[in-house]
């Protein structure tokens, strides 16, 4: 695949566009920032790793969104990677559909589920999807993003790439192979069930810091909001169940105890355990995307996360109240008619005091 392009070149689209263009592939980057386009223009893209480890700052070529035209003289894209916020799917790949060659491909590299949305502008045969499951990062200024999470491995690959029919093919593979210059990738024969688990820890973790100002250690190592973690996270597996998907390991935590954890006391303990296991190997300083947004007085995804697993829970029948509650609690936040504080979390639960076991 000799042209990429990349649209939204914000934490994750800009991280894997700085890798693609270290290893000398050539992407073209799309963003809609002006400053962040202009210094990216000027000094290129500086990468940061996990707790200040190993920056380094590499040229890429990026294009304004008003500067896609220009494309028209130039040879068509093998790949793009959407990769703005799933509200943007629709316009990003109307945008970008007219410079594919005729067998190019468009690959989802986002939150919630939006390869729906991409193949019905461009066809279902153009579409892949790729769940970004081990890579946590932040656009922190114009040009600069910090990685927030350790890089992932054979067991736990970053990246995972699928095609929506579910067989392996050269293309998925090559795309596969293109990630692996950011971060351990493979290729899926889920992908459905990858999303759907990549979900369910985008709906415990974003949605909590999102209403809560946390950062992802202060949500994991609060009790109340601990709680609510697991409750959203115990819903949204049980959802995924009821709709037949069969769901993937993911975020260093067992499903199964996690779908156990609300009616399950040692189901709770064990889960709690583990997810102080992972609080503990996490940068003090990362903030999940819909918290990064919430800080930056921007809108969130949340409608396509714990939302969307709100409106599949009522067609399966899977009680989702909670996640209907923090739904709506952010499309407040986001209006101003309220602020993101702990404070909310006894409301939310229900009740004012977390479930045993309490983390020590």
């Amino acid at each position: 695949m000799k042209r990429i392009c990349i649209v939204g070149a914000g934490a994750v689209g800009g991280y894997v566009g700085a890798h693609l263009a270290g290893a000398g592939l050539d992407p073209v980057l799309v963003d809609a920032w002006p400053e962040h386009v202009e210094v990216m223009r000027k000094n290129g893209l500086l990468v940061t790793g996990m707790n200040g480890a190993g920056s380094v700052q590499t040229p890429v070529r990026v294009l304004h969104l008003c500067d896609v035209p220009q494309l028209v003289r130039e040879e068509p894209f093998d790949v793009a990677f959407i990769a703005v916020k799933s509200y943007d799917t629709e316009w990003a790949t109307q945008l970008i559909l007219p410079y594919m060659a005729p067998t190019g491909c468009l690959v989802s590299l986002q939150n919630s589920i939006n390869e729906p949305s991409i193949a019905a502008i461009a066809g279902w045969q153009r579409v892949l999807g790729c769940s970004v499951s081990a890579l946590a990062a932040e656009l922190v200024a114009p040009g600069r993003i910090v990685r927030n999470s350790p890089l992932g491995d054979e067991k736990k690959p970053g990246m995972r790439v699928g095609e929506i029919h579910g067989r392996v093919t050269p293309r998925a593979e090559a795309i596969a192979r293109l990630l692996e210059n950011g971060d351990s990738s493979k290729v899926t024969t889920n992908l459905w069930g990858e999303r759907w688990s990549k979900l369910a820890i985008n709906a415990m973790r974003n949605g909590v810091c999102a209403v809560t100002g946390m950062t992802g250690k202060q949500r994991d190592t609060h009790d109340l909001a601990r709680d609510l973690s697991i409750r959203l996270g115990s819903s949204c597996i049980r959802v995924g169940r009821a709709m037949g998907l069969e769901l993937e390991p993911v975020g260093g935590l067992d499903l199964d105890l996690l779908a156990r954890a609300e009616d399950d006391p040692a189901a709770l303990e064990a889960i709690t355990t583990m997810i102080m296991e992972v609080a503990n190997s996490r940068s003090d300083a990362q903030r999940p995307s819909m918290g990064q947004d919430i800080l930056k007085g921007r809108r969130t995804e949340t409608d396509g996360i714990n939302g969307l697993v709100a409106r599949q829970g009522l067609e399966v029948g899977v009680d989702v109240m909670l996640h209907h509650r923090v739904n709506e609690a952010i499309q407040r936040i986001e209006r101003g008619e309220m602020h993101a504080s702990p404070a909310l979390l006894p409301e939310l639960l229900g009740y004012a005091a977390p479930r045993t076991p309490v983390a020590k």
